[in-house]
């Protein structure tokens, strides 16, 4: 009997217990965890593609999207309600984020009145392009000003405030371009998903559906069939058709790929995606933070148009994210290498007379005149003095030598009167 009543009132604990550690953190709790997290980051450093988050992530590079993630992740670990992937997406960059809380009707411009919360993200528009190339976590307002946590600020993770009169763009509430304000209510306490009409703009560049394998019809028949009565009455069934649809098959999976990722300006490539498996449906968009250095259009082309590092997400279905970066250089001036058989062809060999500067004769023979011009105070007396001393000692020699023959001339002479 001892035995049985433990039993149940173990059973019963455990019946209790579940449905309060799922619902018992208060919105506010969780909002104020989020920050706390970001804020307890402050001043991690890590380089423009390299950081932590990125290694939690699995994916290296520009990483204020993975920080505003990774701080999500963290906060839902600490108190046991899942955050990450549920009232925030599951990967991405800034635009393709805007996409996703555009979808659930929980995206907000910056003129549309909205006032941002605590934990909501808030997306940067740098060089207003109308894409966003930045992300950080609101910690909190006071009127007009803005303060934010933000991973990736030269590669470090910076508390920021953002006012009216701020400096622009990185101090001012001008470069915001608007807000994600995540679904607190359907994982705290007593929540349930909101729902909202979807807006009717999108930030998606280019969409492309993938349909599900056609439905099958199944179709099952019972034939007429003929019972015999005593009575002679005849009965007959009828014939049915049944139909069902086939469930959709959902994508698990995704990959992509291109021939390259190193471009020049004006090269084109087509970014494709595998979906896994085979057969399941999905919509996927392309996503870019750096519209000024590639364009994305139809069937997922890259098009570089400028210089410098863009990264592109490949969504599939608002759930399987996937990224890289394309690093875009200017065109080449000019060829500074040749095979043998390049130069025997384009720089045919011709002789003709040259006439050489005494600069190409003294580099010839390894002298720089240039250097040599450039010190010649070091040696420029030295030479006068040996020069002045060469021609008096030469002029001394020629003295002496005329002295000789003269007297020489004088002796022969006095030897020939004797």
């Amino acid at each position: 009997m001892k035995k049985l009543i433990s039993v149940i009132l173990s059973f019963t604990l455990i019946f209790f217990s579940l449905p309060f550690n799922a619902y018992a953190v208060s919105v506010d709790t969780m909002k104020s965890t989020v920050v706390s997290v970001a804020e307890n980051e402050v001043g991690y450093e890590g380089t423009g593609s390299y950081s932590k988050y990125g290694e939690w992530y699995g994916y290296q590079g520009a990483w204020c999207t993975t920080f505003a993630l990774w701080c999500f992740n963290k906060a839902g670990e600490k108190l046991g309600v899942k955050l990450y992937s549920k009232i925030v997406p599951s990967g991405g960059n800034c635009n393709s984020m805007i996409s996703w809380y555009q979808n659930k009707g929980r995206y907000h411009t910056r003129g549309s009145g909205y006032t941002p919360s605590k934990g909501d993200l808030v997306f940067f528009d740098w060089s207003g392009n109308g894409s966003s190339q930045h992300v950080g976590i609101v910690s909190g307002t006071s009127g007009s000003t803005v303060y934010t946590v933000e991973g990736n600020c030269s590669g470090k993770v910076k508390a920021k405030t953002y006012t009216t009169s701020g400096s622009k763009p990185y101090g001012n509430v001008s470069s915001i371009m608007g807000y994600g304000s995540p679904n607190w209510g359907s994982v705290g306490s007593g929540g349930s998903e909101e729902t909202t009409a979807k807006p009717t703009t999108t930030t998606t560049k280019q969409t492309t559906t993938t349909t599900a394998p056609p439905t099958t019809e199944k179709k099952t028949s019972q034939q007429s069939t003929e019972t015999a009565t005593k009575s002679t009455t005849e009965s007959t069934t009828e014939t049915t058709t049944e139909t069902t649809t086939a469930p959709p098959v959902l994508a698990k999976d995704m990959t992509i790929h291109a021939a390259t990722t190193d471009l020049e300006i004006g090269d084109s490539v087509e970014l494709n995606y595998t979906i896994k498996p085979l057969g399941a449906s999905a919509v996927v968009g392309y996503f870019c933070d750096e519209e000024n250095i590639i364009e994305i259009s139809d069937g997922g082309v890259i098009t570089a148009t400028g210089e410098g590092t863009a990264t592109v997400v490949v969504c599939a279905n608002d759930e399987i994210y996937r990224q890289c970066d394309f690093v875009v250089k200017g065109n080449t001036a000019e060829v500074t290498r040749k095979t043998p058989i390049d130069q025997s062809v384009h720089s045919p060999v011709t002789t003709q007379n040259v006439v050489k500067t005494k600069e190409q004769v003294l580099a010839e023979i390894g002298i720089n005149s240039e250097k040599l011009l450039s010190h010649k105070n070091n040696y420029l007396i030295p030479i006068c003095i040996i020069g002045a001393t060469a021609v008096l000692s030469l002029s001394i020699l020629a003295v002496k030598a005329v002295a000789r023959s003269l007297r020489k001339r004088k002796t022969e002479s006095d030897e020939q009167e004797e």
